[in-house]
């Protein structure tokens, strides 16, 4: 790696399922960009949000503080205003020069408060990512200072399968599937939706639809993610033809997965694979070997230590659980993790690269192998040969509770918040109760 401080480029996209990438093996979609970055650095292919939910996730990259720590427990409620975020952090210890385009979407912080903002982009990734792209294109190739950047660049697709399934019915706004039917992709092999644990909200969008509309649903989503990579590859070859080439770090990553029809769900905000693990891939500065990381347990909050690790300043304050990558992007064999968290308002998951637990205030557990079961569908956590393995998950996320320092406004009334009611209001003081359970040693049912 070049002697100085390397410039960071941060590419990210919204709700995309971590294995609709070309170079993974994907059938049915074309990634020609993303593609480039995995031939060009490590594949993470373990990775795992914080929360597979759009605004707590953002605001667990950018503070590189768990849910409960920042407060963003989910959409629309305001983040904990005493915790710097990276464009601040940067700018204070590292000299850097901020600059963002695209989605932000962390409520209580305003981005150019912390950035310089190149581009808003819009709601809908179709009609603004290409601007998002353009602008962020534009500031490589005009660029004249020496100082070093981090540039984060936010799209918006694939999201826009909300959009789609909103409408009536799968075929969405454009209502043309008869016309590609057979282009249509296949449901996934764990398709059901007829499982017991589906929410109501679920049923109410989907439990109407057809086989054509879920498939066609897929085959949106596909699409989508294919319209991201196209802006992905726009800034990306902008940055291989600028002068910035050999002294960049480049991460490219997804706040959370989609269900596209996995266990019969759409959208995100649960803990099986589709919505919690996401596509991660890491370029260093000058190109690396070309590799996977198919073992190693990754978190979101990764992103922030290896950010803050690469720029030379010093970790976010109290960001425990974040480790930089740049040890596996080197090849070290020190050790890493054993399990990974993850955390919704309503459930809470760990792993240990094997088993697997989710935990529901209200509702059974459940537990997969995902060795002999990836699809996870045959849930464990009643059977009697698997106690020892249940009880040791349920211990380790148990102790990862009591370790964070909950934020105290999480589940009240806070300025500015738009709670939608006093459903979600209620939402988030059981939340917060159950979770201080959890830390109690009394909220796990095993």
């Amino acid at each position: 790696m070049p002697d100085r401080t390397p410039n960071i480029l941060f590419l990210h996209v919204d709700q995309m399922h971590a294995d609709a990438v070309s170079a993974y093996g994907s059938e049915y979609c074309t990634t020609p960009a993303i593609d480039r970055l995995a031939a060009e650095g490590v594949s993470f292919r373990r990775a795992y949000a914080a929360q597979p939910v759009c605004c707590p996730a953002r605001a667990s990259w950018f503070t590189g503080r768990t849910p409960l720590e920042h407060g963003v427990l989910t959409n629309a409620v305001p983040i904990n205003p005493e915790l710097p975020d990276l464009g601040q952090w940067l700018r204070e210890h590292g000299d850097y020069e901020t600059v963002y385009a695209g989605k932000w979407h962390i409520p209580g912080r305003n981005v150019a408060d912390s950035f310089d903002y190149l581009h808003p982009g819009t709601g809908m990734g179709e009609i603004g990512d290409g601007d998002v792209g353009r602008a962020a294109a534009a500031f490589l190739r005009h660029r004249t200072s020496q100082r070093p950047f981090f540039l984060s660049v936010g799209f918006l697709n694939p999201h826009d399968c909300c959009y789609t399934c909103g409408a009536s019915g799968g075929v969405g706004k454009f209502d043309y599937a008869p016309a590609i039917e057979r282009e249509l992709p296949p449901l996934p092999d764990n398709f059901d939706p007829e499982l017991p644990w589906l929410s109501g909200e679920q049923r109410s969008r989907v439990g109407h639809w057809s086989e054509r509309d879920w498939r066609y649903y897929i085959y949106s989503c596909y699409r989508q993610t294919e319209m991201a990579d196209a802006h992905v590859g726009l800034v990306y070859d902008a940055l291989r033809r600028s002068r910035f080439t050999e002294d960049t770090l480049v991460i490219f990553a997804a706040d959370h997965g989609e269900g596209m029809g996995h266990h019969g769900r759409i959208l995100k905000n649960f803990l099986e694979e589709e919505s919690w693990r996401v596509p991660t891939i890491l370029v260093p500065p000058g190109g690396g070997r070309e590799h996977d990381e198919d073992n190693r347990l990754v978190s979101s909050l990764d992103i922030p230590a290896t950010i803050c690790d690469y720029a030379g300043v010093p970790p976010l304050p109290d960001a425990d659980v974040g480790c930089s990558l740049r040890s596996l992007v080197d090849g070290e064999t020190s050790p890493w993790r054993t399990h990974v968290f993850g955390e919704t308002e309503h459930s809470a998951a760990v792993q240990d690269g094997r088993w697997k637990a989710i935990f529901y205030p209200g509702s059974p557990t459940r537990m997969f192998d995902l060795v002999d079961d990836p699809l996870e569908t045959r849930n464990l956590a009643a059977a009697p040969a698997r106690k020892t393995e249940l009880s040791r998950l349920a211990d380790s996320l148990r102790g990862y509770v009591r370790d964070r320092a909950v934020y105290h406004r999480l589940g009240e009334d806070a300025p500015g918040v738009d709670r939608s009611g006093e459903a979600r209001k209620e939402r988030l003081r059981k939340a917060r109760i159950w979770y201080e359970r959890i830390a109690e040693g009394s909220g796990l049912a095993v």
